[in-house]
């Protein structure tokens, strides 16, 4: 709503609120008519006042007017899709298609799985999605995120053109479902473990044969 359709709405919302409680305030009979009559003829009162009355009657009637056959159209803040314009056109994207898209992504993912997911546009018309998730045991929570993020940023951009601020991700629960051929975060550390001893045991042969 723009400002000049809610200034509208603000004075007419204003005099509904005065006369209506004027009326009550007459009909229970704590206030007279001519109480309420005579401060308004008595500021209205004077050379002027017959210019003053037709001023507000005829600016009234100018945004009755706008409000009943000129309203703005409704601006989409994103929450039906997102709107690409350009000199041949607009393109809308729907926001089932970009969670649809996000859903794919997610799949592709190992030890990820899509719950739900949501688009929103900021004030400043970034793009920011919100992704909630259910993710394996054995997987690392960080590095899933951390992939998650990037390949939902890298397919926005490669599908929809489309620039990503945030992804934001919720881990809803954590399945004890295996993901196959992929280690366990206890593996992985073991693993990397072997892989220092190792580099260690070949540095001391090196200098064994250097001495040599």
């Amino acid at each position: 709503m723009k400002f000049l359709d809610k200034l509208v709405l603000k004075i007419f919302s204003i005099i509904i609120l005065a006369v209506t409680i004027a009326i009550i305030l007459i009909m229970t009979g704590i206030v007279s008519p001519e109480e309420i009559v005579k401060p308004v003829v008595s500021v209205l009162d004077g050379e002027n006042s017959l210019k003053i009355i037709i001023g507000v009657l005829a600016v009234l009637m100018l945004l009755a007017i706008k409000g009943l056959f000129f309203t703005s159209k409704p601006e989409s803040n994103g929450k039906e899709g997102i709107v690409l314009e350009n000199t041949s056109g607009k393109l809308v994207i729907s926001k089932e298609s970009l969670e649809n898209l996000i859903a794919s992504v997610t799949k592709e993912v190992p030890g990820a799985d899509t719950v739900a997911s949501r688009t929103i546009l900021d004030r400043n018309k970034n793009l920011i999605v919100y992704v909630t998730a259910i993710v394996s045991k054995d997987v690392m929570l960080k590095d899933v995120s951390n992939e998650l993020q990037r390949k939902i940023k890298d397919a926005m951009k490669r599908t929809a053109d489309l620039e990503v601020k945030e992804v934001n991700i919720k881990i809803k629960n954590i399945t004890s479902k295996k993901v196959k051929g992929l280690p366990s975060p206890v593996e992985s550390e073991e693993k990397k473990e072997k892989e220092e001893v190792k580099k260690e045991d070949n540095k001391v042969e090196e200098n064994k044969s250097g001495e040599e």
